[in-house]
């Protein structure tokens, strides 16, 4: 198994200054440039908690799973727990900011759950009317934050931030229509969101889709139209996605060799884990890494 320890990147836990308890805090990147170093803002990093940023001012990038994306007014970015963040953030760029641990939410049912996966989109470009739409709500998210609790605080807070979650899963629907149905709720989405679970216990080993249907007690052809309805791909595609991602961040952020990288994925010949990677990255790992080093040089 991975130990993320490996990894040698800082894990920032959930501890807002501001009513930490609660499972939920709004800031903005302005404020959070006062608490957290640059040196450290701009290294990377994991959180164990989700992160909403709504860029709002001014310019910049911003890295998920060695990934860069540029950053404008207009720019959203949802990084979940675990993924490998990093922040090129100049002193004009702010943002709305939205922290939250994994059990706040309220239960939204399949549809806002598959959001919460690493293999689903993380940026989006907002138009303008989605941007003053989605801004408005967190305006609203943030003056609840803000007021004394008088009983009723908390529920407030998760349905708004319900409504946060809906506006972002109807913004990454109508950018990926072509990928993917409305067929979310139901059978499809509940086998879904079990198989993706799984898949976070198991990929590292087994890559077959016959051992997940197993593990589920179902069938493969039911875990072929699961995949199909939700993901818009094959059960083989979201496995092996999710190998590859972890292969990305053990081959930027650690200096383990590509033999070891293979055998804590799975594969027993590194001649094997490079020709998946090859064909699932279109790079060979060493090229990947000599690239990501000199990125970030």
């Amino acid at each position: 198994m991975v130990d993320f320890a490996s990894l040698r990147i800082p894990v920032i836990p959930y501890s807002p200054a501001c009513r930490p308890r609660l499972g939920l805090a709004t800031t903005t990147l302005g404020e959070l440039r006062g608490t957290v170093s640059a040196d450290f803002r701009s290294a990377p990093h994991r959180l164990d908690f989700h992160q909403i940023v709504l860029v709002t001012e001014g310019t910049g990038s911003y890295s998920i799973d060695s990934t860069r994306f540029p950053c404008r007014p207009g720019t959203l970015l949802w990084t979940r727990p675990n993924q490998v963040v990093q922040c090129f953030a100049p002193s004009g760029m702010d943002a709305d900011v939205v922290m939250f641990t994994e059990n706040f939410p309220l239960r939204l049912g399949p549809r806002t759950g598959v959001l919460d996966d690493v293999l689903r989109p993380s940026h989006w470009q907002l138009t303008d009317n989605e941007h003053t739409a989605l801004r408005g709500v967190l305006r609203l998210l943030q003056e609840e934050f803000e007021r004394p609790d008088r009983g009723r605080g908390q529920e407030l807070l998760k349905h708004l931030l319900a409504v946060v979650l809906l506006h972002i899963d109807q913004t990454c629907r109508l950018r990926h229509k072509d990928t993917e149905t409305d067929t979310f709720g139901g059978d499809h989405g509940e086998l879904f969101l079990k198989f993706r679970d799984e898949l976070d216990r198991s990929y590292r080993s087994t890559r077959l889709v016959e051992d997940y249907a197993a593990a589920l007690n179902c069938s493969t052809r039911a875990l072929a139209r699961a995949c199909r309805a939700v993901a818009g791909t094959s059960t083989k595609d979201v496995i092996d996605a999710r190998v590859a991602l972890e292969a990305r961040r053990l081959l930027v952020h650690t200096d383990l060799p590509l033999s070891a990288i293979a055998r804590q994925l799975g594969f027993s010949e590194v001649t094997n884990f490079g020709k998946f990677f090859t064909r699932r990255v279109n790079s060979t790992p060493g090229a990947f890494r000599r690239e990501a080093q000199a990125r970030h040089q």
